[in-house]
């Protein structure tokens, strides 16, 4: 083995303990990745029902406000009548 085969292989030996195949630097360990996937996941959750429970709110107000003519219509069709009679019960 001459000295330019010596230094390549000193050269592929660092290469490989530092970095990979690829001369990328190596991955970062898989625990702050679970981590990191884990408050994400909750995080979503919580925007999920964030946006369920205020979606919901608007759409029973939004329900009610639909609803709050027709039971004026309602109440003052019966009242009409109503009041007509009771007026001659009373006399």
């Amino acid at each position: 083995m001459n000295g330019s085969q010596a230094d390549a292989g000193a050269q592929a030996a660092w290469l490989s303990s530092c970095c990979n195949q690829s001369g990328a630097p190596p991955e970062p360990p898989e625990g702050p990745r679970a981590l990191q996937a884990a408050v994400l996941g909750v995080l979503s959750l919580l925007v999920l029902c964030g946006v369920l429970f205020l979606g919901g709110g608007l759409l029973l107000r939004a329900q009610g406000l639909a609803a709050l003519p027709t039971r004026e219509r309602r109440a003052s069709r019966e009242a009409e009548p109503g009041g007509a009679s009771g007026g001659d019960d009373d006399s």
